[in-house]
């Protein structure tokens, strides 16, 4: 489910990479995709030290990597309300998109769930794998957004 583009519509034709955001509370989940747009990959964990410094560290990598879209997990509550975490990430893609970044806002429903199933699967607990639970659910919610970018 697709929680719009505070940008506008045009992701899809812009050429570059698409970054996948997972925000928590404690860490941020990155994963990128190739330069086509195919494959969604977990990429990195950063640690959420501030609002600001999460933007800024955003920035620097969405340049480093030739980044064109910002897709930011939405996490919506199971009821459809919208608690802190969807304000925190509305905030999060507000900001990148003043900062001259395409941002979309992708429903996030079950991602780190998802992705605690996955390491589960490769005998990986998520005590020992914490920060590849992140990326993974990233990974996740850019895999969910690629699918539905190529159905439209």
């Amino acid at each position: 489910m697709s929680s719009g583009a505070p940008t506008g519509d045009s992701s899809s034709i812009i050429p570059g990479r698409v970054l996948g955001v997972d925000v928590g509370t404690r860490r941020v989940g990155l994963a990128l995709t190739d330069p086509l747009r195919m494959i969604s990959s977990p990429f990195s964990t950063i640690e959420m030290k501030s609002e600001n410094i999460l933007v800024e560290q955003l920035i620097t990598i969405c340049k480093a990597h030739e980044v064109a879209v910002v897709v930011i997990g939405l996490p919506v509550s199971a009821d459809g309300s919208e608690g802190p975490g969807c304000v925190r990430a509305r905030r999060i893609a507000d900001r990148l998109a003043r900062a001259a970044f395409a941002t979309h806002l992708q429903d996030e429903s079950w991602s780190s769930r998802d992705a605690e199933a996955i390491l589960k699967e490769t005998g990986k607990s998520r005590r020992t794998a914490r920060e590849k639970v992140d990326a993974i659910a990233a990974s996740l919610i850019l895999r969910d957004y690629l699918s539905e970018a190529s159905r439209s």
